[in-house]
């Protein structure tokens, strides 16, 4: 097993797939300069998996 620590983001583009994605990118919510939401960040997941499972809050149905 191999285990990636490191904004997920920079590193999807240069690894191949993954078994799993476990992630809690930027909502955007607050005025945090690290807080900024990712347009795209769902759409490279899905790129380099087959199934993504989101958690967390606001995640439910």
């Amino acid at each position: 097993m191999t285990l990636l620590t490191s904004d997920s983001a920079l590193l999807m583009p240069w690894h191949g797939t993954y078994d799993i994605i476990m992630a809690d990118p930027p909502y955007g919510d607050t005025s945090l300069a690290w807080d900024r939401r990712m347009a795209d960040w769902s759409a490279k997941a899905r790129d380099r998996i087959a199934s993504v499972l989101p958690l967390g809050e606001g995640s439910a149905p």
